[in-house]
């Protein structure tokens, strides 16, 4: 099992029952907890440095803010921070965050190697998902697996990029459908971008197209 877990988590009673969790169900000898990102930045690498470093990190993405101002806000970017410096430790997310393609962009850009979402049976789960990551394996919870293994997963292409970075840019359908059909790009037809847009927002959960735009800066794909 592993045997040095960093664990970063804002609500301490939450970090205080992962921590527990750690030490008497499944035998880790040292659980540091972190309550803000750049807290944790600094434990980790100041862990490599005195070539004492973690086997695992357990994070959440988003953290409350408050009187004091954290360089590295959430959990995204502390993943992309220490992935940017070429460390390899298996990282489990445990978070409220439901969108499936959310969930896969991290698996697929940040290679992380388990998800949790956080709820009813989230510590059993987290559990699990600590012991499968442990033999090598990736976890997901039970209500995201159908969602990311199915077959046919939506993919979010260039095409889908450029139309949200225009609707971002605040052009209208009818605008961005004349700009695509002077530059040959295919679909132009307004009718093609009324669908792709609606295919979108049940992808990434958005009522609106404003809700749409912020959706996907969250993701990262704007």
């Amino acid at each position: 099992m592993f045997k040095k877990v960093l664990v970063v988590e804002d609500l301490d009673s939450i970090g205080y029952g992962i921590a527990v969790m750690l030490k008497q169900e499944l035998d880790v000898g040292e659980v540091v907890l972190s309550q803000y990102c750049g807290d944790a930045y600094l434990k980790f690498m100041k862990s490599v440095k005195e070539q004492n470093t973690f086997d695992l990190l357990i994070t959440d993405l988003s953290f409350n803010e408050d009187y004091r101002e954290d360089k590295i806000g959430n959990g995204k970017q502390l993943i992309k921070k220490i992935r940017a410096l070429g460390y390899d430790i298996p990282i489990i997310v445990c978070s409220v965050e439901e969108k499936s393609a959310a969930v896969k962009k991290l698996f697929q850009d940040q290679t992380i190697s388990g998800y949790v979402v956080k709820g009813r049976n989230g510590l059993k789960n987290l559990m699990h998902a600590v012991q499968s990551v442990h033999t090598g394996n990736t976890y997901l919870s039970p209500q995201l697996s159908n969602a990311i293994k199915q077959k046919e997963v939506f993919e979010v292409e260039d095409y889908d990029v450029r139309l949200l970075s225009h609707l971002s840019n605040g052009l209208t359908q009818d605008e961005i459908a004349r700009y695509f059909h002077q530059k040959g790009i295919s679909p132009s037809s307004l009718s093609s971008i009324e669908k792709r847009l609606n295919r979108l927002k049940d992808e990434l959960r958005a009522k609106n197209t404003i809700q749409l735009v912020a959706n996907a800066k969250d993701l990262g794909l704007i």
